[in-house]
């Protein structure tokens, strides 16, 4: 398992890596404070996972998350922040950031979101990211169709789009546009906001 830790705290950086490497054995991780060197790294492990300094300030933070997005779309972040009330981060779920750790978090809850990332599941936290109220969110939930209900379930449990359609047997495009719509109705950005509206309702 690859990842790539870009943080500002050498000392941070240096514990991280001895808790991770003994709770995942298998992990591979490399710790940076340049983009320079960011940029590099992922070159070599597109794929990898990023575990990102999410205390930079968020036009620094959003700005490295969108040319990642750009050049590295497939890799996946784990943002690591002192707060967890910013109200930027509902923002930066558009840039494939599947989780969202507090600086301060015992390493057993780093490992658990490392390891939810690398399965592409979502590991947030409960309330911060809630835009509407739960009966809000029911009644939205309610107005989609059973298929739209039944792909935003395949959705929150982690599958992709062709996972999706594979299971449903539609084709690919029909999920996409299937998305688009849910998105419309549920009003949210993309695919982790939708499904964080679901959970958060199926949970409740």
């Amino acid at each position: 398992m690859q990842v790539i830790m870009f943080d500002r705290q050498s000392i941070f950086i240096h514990g991280m890596k001895i808790s991770l490497q003994q709770l995942i054995p298998e992990i591979d991780i490399q710790g940076l404070s340049q983009s320079e060197d960011l940029w590099e790294c992922l070159e070599t492990s597109p794929e990898a996972i990023l575990m990102l300094d999410g205390d930079m300030g968020s036009e620094v933070c959003q700005s490295i998350l969108q040319e990642k997005n750009n050049r590295f779309p497939q890799c996946r972040v784990l943002l690591v922040v002192s707060d967890c009330t910013k109200e930027w981060l509902q923002d930066v779920l558009r840039y494939n950031v599947l989780a969202v750790v507090q600086r301060d978090s015992e390493p057993d809850k780093f490992s658990l979101a490392i390891n939810s990332v690398a399965m592409g599941l979502m590991c947030l936290p409960g309330d911060w990211l809630t835009t509407h109220d739960e009966n809000e969110q029911e009644q939205e939930l309610q107005h989609l169709s059973s298929r739209q209900r039944e792909i935003l379930k395949l959705l929150a449990a982690g599958d992709s789009n062709k996972q999706i359609s594979r299971t449903l047997n539609i084709s690919a495009g029909t999920v996409k546009a299937h998305l688009e719509s849910i998105y419309r109705r549920l009003d949210v950005k993309n695919r982790t906001q939708a499904a964080m509206m679901f959970n958060e309702t199926s949970c409740n």
